[in-house]
């Protein structure tokens, strides 16, 4: 075998290869881009825990009210602060009080 030979096999096995991976890989179908979609699983109840009852979630209710009202309490009051008044315009007062001397010094 010469040369030529030997690299015409590799070819046609390479080839070969190429179209098993290919048919491997299913390439014919579109590739999804981006992250994974989320699956969902569905968590079962703890096991031996009841539900409460309405009148149990009420009593739980006040006393996290009465709870928080303790630490309200006892908590510093703090000040708001507040944003400064807006800048007044300033008039030009001399510009006004000019004419009324002219006026003045006229009639005299």
């Amino acid at each position: 075998m010469d040369l030529s030979n030997i690299l015409n096999e590799i070819d046609k096995q390479i080839a070969q290869l190429q179209q098993a991976k290919a048919l491997l890989t299913d390439s014919s179908a579109p590739r999804k881009v981006g992250r994974p979609g989320k699956t969902v699983t569905v968590k079962a109840a703890a096991p031996g825990r009841k539900p409460l009852s309405a009148e149990a979630k009420a009593r739980i209710a006040a006393a996290q009210k009465k709870r928080w009202a303790k630490v309200k309490k006892a908590a510093p009051v703090v000040a708001k602060k507040t944003a400064p008044a807006p800048a007044k315009k300033k008039t030009p007062a001399k510009k006004a009080a000019a004419p009324a001397k002219d006026v003045a010094a006229k009639t005299a």
